[in-house]
């Protein structure tokens, strides 16, 4: 049994320091064995904004994963770092971080892709390559390990290119996401073959809300059976808002009542 603690959407130069410490202590009380951060973890891609996500994920006391978002660019308003070095500061101030994307132990497999496109603000891609880094790395995978892919983009800020579709039919379980600032959980069926959970995280610790309060996934996976705990800011602290179960029948994946 593994115990995934999914954010997204941290924004660090806008972040709320009352939820950033009350997110650190719900992790050290929930004890998860992967942190996974699906993008932003800055508001514009400034190097104290970096500096303060990196001693966030320091503070965190389990091994984390991240991609960047949209918002870890260069920003538009800096043309030539936009198109000549667009992740320049993500790799400098989390170096180590940003080259390891991938985690596995006897129950899990997790891939990050990166599906920012430096020439595009909203929307995401999924390329040829990504598709190339899921094969390899699931290549010595075995039946019972639960297989992750996480990215910034969900399905429904169309990601272009490969779709999610072809993540299912390479053998990905389980899908995490950001972006959208809305906690979403739900099965996706593939016309060909099988299907896999989608989990998007609304946003951590960021001012930037929409419908969603602050919040994050707990993901306990107990294959072929996993458990999505999304956990609230009520104010004072995170609380369970839902959980959501699913079961995994030869190559699908259902809800369970």
């Amino acid at each position: 049994m593994r115990l995934i603690a999914h954010l997204s959407d941290l924004h660090f130069g806008k972040a709320d320091p009352a939820v950033v410490e009350a997110l650190v202590a719900d992790i050290a009380q929930t004890k998860p064995d992967l942190v996974i951060i699906s993008g932003d973890l800055t508001q514009r891609a400034k190097s104290h904004q970096f500096a303060e996500a990196r001693a966030f994920l320091e503070r965190l006391g389990a091994p984390v994963l991240v991609v960047p978002g949209n918002h870890d660019l260069a920003p538009f308003y800096r043309p030539l770092k936009r198109l000549l070095a667009p992740r320049a500061k993500f790799e400098k101030h989390l170096p180590g971080l940003a080259q390891a994307t991938c985690y596995s132990d006897d129950e899990i497999i997790a891939i990050g892709l990166d599906s920012t496109r430096h020439l595009r603000w909203q929307s995401g891609k999924l390329r040829s390559h990504h598709l190339d880094e899921v094969r390899s790395e699931l290549a010595d995978s075995a039946d019972h390990h639960c297989k992750v892919a996480f990215l910034h983009h969900p399905p429904s800020t169309a990601v272009a290119g490969h779709s999610f579709d072809t993540l299912v039919e390479h053998g990905i379980d389980l899908i995490l996401t950001g972006h959208a600032h809305k906690a979403h959980v739900d099965v996706i069926n593939t016309p060909a073959h099988g299907s896999c959970v989608l989990v998007q995280a609304s946003t951590a610790c960021s001012t930037r809300l929409r419908q969603d309060a602050n919040g994050f996934a707990l993901i306990q996976v107990d294959f072929p059976r996993l458990s999505v705990n999304i956990r609230g800011w009520n104010g004072s602290a995170f609380h369970t808002l839902h959980v959501h179960a699913f079961t995994k029948q030869g190559e699908t994946w259902k809800a369970l009542a």
